[in-house]
């Protein structure tokens, strides 16, 4: 199962962007909240972070031992996972206009 480690949804719109994805496709997916409560080496927040991602920051999408962050990237991996995993659905538009 995919898993996402995020920060308050309220505070943190990269944050947002993924778990929306996720929800609005279906995908199931375990949604770690991370607390902002410190951005030091030593904190709780970097701790969590900082052993799954060479950035230390959030959002992070955790499939097996694949990590991908950055919230564009993790929507690219995304839409290739749903291309794989839920046919008919799509992230991005076919046509080149779109």
């Amino acid at each position: 199962m995919l898993k996402l480690y995020i920060g308050n949804k309220n505070y943190s719109s990269w944050s947002m962007r993924p778990w929306v994805l996720l929800r609005q496709l279906g995908i199931p997916f375990e949604e770690v909240m991370v607390r902002f409560d410190d951005m030091q080496a030593g904190s709780p927040f970097k701790q969590t972070v900082a052993s799954l991602t060479p950035t230390g920051n959030v959002p992070l999408l955790v499939d097996g031992s694949l990590a991908v962050w950055d919230s564009l990237a993790i929507a690219e991996y995304v839409a290739e996972y749903a291309a794989r995993h839920l046919p008919g659905k799509t992230v991005w538009p076919q046509g080149a206009a779109a």
